[in-house]
């Protein structure tokens, strides 16, 4: 995910949550009348924020604070300078002056909170958002006068605090059982989204019409939850490839590639398990011959991966293997995918049984 445009036409709000959603790592960058200004991202959270708007260092805030004094941020960053591995000035400033850890972290998300709601006056400029490595907490490339946090923010409970902000038209911090408030609707409003999915997903497989677009109803439900997955037929021993979104293939036909795909199930591997305990797993791939077969078509592979069966009459009738899930820790999302595909199991059975009596 790449973005470029014109804060006129996307605000740094919904900038914010389409980062924080996509779980990205990457550089923010925003220019408004000669003003500039950055936001790294790790893993989909804040962990640090410039602007030319705001200059000021950790020892200088340290210091607004009378956390310390102009000396001993001199001598501190004397002591950071020995070190011959690199250290943030902000435990170094712990250590020698006894400030607790959470006061300093405090300070420069404060900050960096502040950086980021001063970017949401920026009506008018330019954006753009690049996917790449950022120096995370303790890097020797960054300033050792730089923000940067140890855990990051959430931009989504950055976004609301902003709105929130804005609708109430207040400059002082936000009474903190309000934005809980605001982020547990949030939190509401997006498990209903869930929910209202599945059952348009499940009224779609009442329609007697839909012959072999059961399987395309599975992919695209999946699609929802990771980026890529395959539809494999279970044939006593044998798994037998019937779709997929979300592979590459360098000759262009991955689809293909799929249904030429027949492996048969190691005892020992996660497929064997998933059929045998007839439950959605959730683990890294094995080192079985029919796993290994299934990384030289994919290629690279995550260490969390899912293995996903489909019951019918107690048995399993195929099995769904996906990675490269959308969101680290789905939740409901991924037991209402659990309720769909119980029910898909049975109407994938009487989709294959024709096959399966040949």
């Amino acid at each position: 995910m790449s973005l470029k445009g014109r804060l006129e036409d996307l605000n740094i709000c919904s900038i914010l949550q389409l980062i924080s959603l996509g779980k990205k790592s990457g550089t923010l960058k925003l220019e408004n009348m000669g003003d500039q200004g950055s936001v790294n991202f790790h893993d989909g959270q804040v962990v640090r924020a410039n602007s030319s708007r705001f200059p000021q260092g950790l020892g200088a805030l340290l210091r607004e604070r009378e956390l310390v004094s102009p000396q001993q941020v001199e001598d501190a960053l004397k002591f950071q300078r020995r070190l011959r591995k690199h250290q943030p000035l902000g435990p170094i400033v712990s250590y020698l002056y006894k400030l607790a850890s959470q006061d300093i972290e405090k300070v420069v998300g404060e900050q960096i909170e502040r950086i980021v709601v001063d970017f949401c006056d920026w009506k008018e400029g330019r954006f753009t958002f690049s996917i790449e490595p950022v120096a995370t907490y303790g890097s020797a490339q960054l300033n050792p006068l730089d923000l940067i946090l140890e855990k990051g923010l959430s931009p989504q409970r950055l976004a609301v605090k902003i709105q929130l902000l804005e609708t109430a038209n207040q400059t002082t911090p936000l009474n903190n059982e309000d934005l809980e408030a605001k982020l547990r609707e949030l939190q509401q409003r997006q498990d209903r989204g869930r929910i209202n999915l599945l059952r348009g997903m499940l009224a779609e497989l009442q329609n007697p019409d839909l012959g072999g677009g059961i399987i395309l109803l599975i992919l695209r439900y999946a699609s929802e939850l990771m980026r890529r997955a395959i539809v494999l037929d279970v044939r006593g021993i044998r798994l037998v490839g019937l779709g997929q979104f979300g592979l590459s293939s360098k000759e262009g036909g991955a689809d293909q590639l799929v249904r030429q795909l027949d492996l048969e199930v190691d005892g020992d591997s996660l497929f064997a398990q998933a059929i045998r305990e007839q439950r959605i797993l959730r683990a890294a791939l094995n080192n079985t011959a029919c796993e290994q077969r299934l990384r030289s078509l994919l290629g690279q592979i995550p260490d969390d991966v899912m293995v996903a069966p489909l019951t019918s009459g107690g048995r399993v009738v195929a099995l769904l293997y996906g990675d490269g899930f959308h969101e680290a820790e789905p939740g409901l999302a991924l037991d209402a995918f659990s309720v769909f595909l119980s029910q898909a199991g049975i109407s994938m059975e009487q989709l294959l049984q024709p096959e399966l009596e040949i």
